[in-house]
């Protein structure tokens, strides 16, 4: 890198060797025939160094350039010319020819997925596509270097065709692309390898798993009670939706509220009462206002709005009142962020705290776009919301991303046993407890995270799991956290 005095030939140097340690680490018992694949660009450079460096280790690596050497250019160039100079074997093959392509591949031990990298810009077709191709088709280990050939390193989206490798090594920091899906699935496993850059010049994602929840959520003091814990205030539960608000009411304090109460419409208040047993309730007033509000909001330390609140003109105006004159922070869910559609982001930008957790259908009406579209760029999906409203958002959905606050990261946990109804209101009334001790961003992350963690405790399978059972195993995950 120019800017930092560090030669490109000294970080690609860096690259390979770094990749061959953690090849050489995790593949041992598969280094007699490494087969290394590399394209015209310099994401061939650094397989062509790790082919050096293998064969300096006693292997004997096979390098297959999917091209013509003679247009190689710049530290690739280099590299390759190494391979003559010590006696590495390496040959030419043409992107058309697939057939020899394949027949280089017959006797691989492990594969190297080196044909191109973050530069790549267009779908691959043709030849290159052949070649990927067969090495998808060849019953070895594929390990893909910066990125699977083929993968946007910024979406996570494919560009035509990319391999499904078995593990992908990243160099110098973790890349957006690499931890949403589809990305996810052909990244398999990833490895960061150190290129000697400083991570604040490299093209990091920030990436939280569950090592990172312990910190941001504290042991609490030996002297806590319900007053200290904090008081939420839920607001929804139309008629026949009352359970939404049930459960992030339950979930609120799974996650450690000291005390929850739901502001129900008035026309499903008494239904609630006969449901609930810890939770307080109260009838919301006829009148949405913003005096009423703030009389609601006395006492309580934040609100999570939306679970079950009901899309009718009554629903509306509660939604509404509360979204833009809530004086504490308000974790913005379900109908409410449905109903915020028609009133615009921008109207959220003169309140206080809010966080945003809509999935992609609700983020495609906050945004006008569909929900293909929103699903195709999450992560830029992510930041227009957080930008047009002012506030945090959590954008749920497989590898959930928070944005706000100069943050954008990823939640790197969960299970596809999520996708079910009322999951949603669990994870409203998760952030809605944190919000009450932690910065609206800080209290995002951490939801996401105790949200799928919880998940993933309560699963026996891809499926099967009940929003309740999550909620119920939040105390649990949260032990195991706080205690390391």
């Amino acid at each position: 890198m120019d800017e930092l005095g560090i030669a490109s030939l000294v970080l690609m140097e860096n690259a390979g060797r770094g990749a061959c340690d953690v090849i050489c680490d995790l593949f041992g018992e598969r280094l007699e025939r490494v087969t290394l694949v590399g394209g015209p660009g310099q994401n061939g450079g650094d397989a062509w160094v790790i082919a050096r460096r293998l064969a300096l280790l006693g292997h004997r690596p096979l390098a297959v350039l999917v091209g013509d050497a003679s247009r190689l250019r710049g530290d690739a160039q280099i590299n390759w010319a190494l391979l003559d100079v010590l006696g590495v074997e390496a040959v030419e093959v043409s992107p058309g020819d697939a057939q020899s392509i394949a027949a280089r591949l017959e006797d691989a031990t492990l594969i190297v997925d080196g044909l191109f990298g973050t530069g790549l810009d267009r779908p691959i077709t043709g030849g290159y596509a052949e070649a990927i191709a067969a090495m998808d088709a060849a019953p070895v280990p594929l390990v893909s270097l910066d990125l699977p050939s083929g993968l946007d390193a910024d979406t996570g989206g494919i560009f035509g065709v990319a391999p499904l490798a078995s593990l992908t090594i990243t160099f110098a920091g973790q890349k957006r692309g690499l931890h949403q899906y589809p990305g996810v699935e052909h990244a398999g496993a990833v490895r960061v390898a150190d290129i000697g850059i400083p991570i604040t010049v490299s093209t990091a994602a920030s990436l939280w798993t569950s090592e990172d929840l312990g910190d941001l959520i504290a042991p609490r003091a030996g002297d806590a009670h319900k007053g200290s814990n904090g008081h939420l205030l839920v607001i929804g539960g139309a008629p026949g939706k009352t359970g939404a608000a049930v459960l992030a009411g339950r979930a609120a304090f799974r996650a450690g509220a000291g005390l929850v109460t739901i502001g129900a419409r008035p026309d499903s208040h008494a239904a609630l009462e006969e449901k609930v047993i810890e939770l307080m309730t109260t009838a919301l007033p006829e009148q949405a206002n913003q005096a009423a509000v703030r009389a609601l909001c006395e006492g309580k330390r934040a609100v999570v709005l939306g679970p079950g609140l009901g899309l009718d003109p009554l629903g509306r105006a509660w939604a509404l009142a509360f979204a833009m004159h809530a004086p504490i922070p308000a974790v913005v869910d379900a109908d409410a962020l449905t109903l915020l559609a028609d009133e615009g982001l921008a109207s959220l930008k003169g309140a206080a705290a809010r966080v945003l957790t809509p999935h992609p259908g609700e983020a495609a009406r906050l945004l006008g776009r569909s929900t293909a579209d929103v699903q195709a760029d999450r992560y830029g999906a992510a930041e227009a919301l957080a930008k047009e409203s002012g506030q945090v958002v959590i954008l749920k959905g497989a590898r959930s991303i928070v944005a706000g606050a100069g943050e954008l990261c990823v939640c790197a946990e969960g299970t596809p046993a999520l996708g079910v109804a009322g999951t949603g209101d669990v994870l409203s009334g998760v952030v809605g407890a944190l919000t009450m001790s932690l910065a609206p961003v800080d209290a995002a992350i951490a939801g996401a995270l105790l949200h799928a963690l919880a998940g993933e405790a309560a699963s026996v399978s891809d499926r099967g799991l009940i929003a309740s059972e999550v909620a119920d195993a939040v105390p649990a995950v949260l032990a195991a956290q706080l205690q390391g």
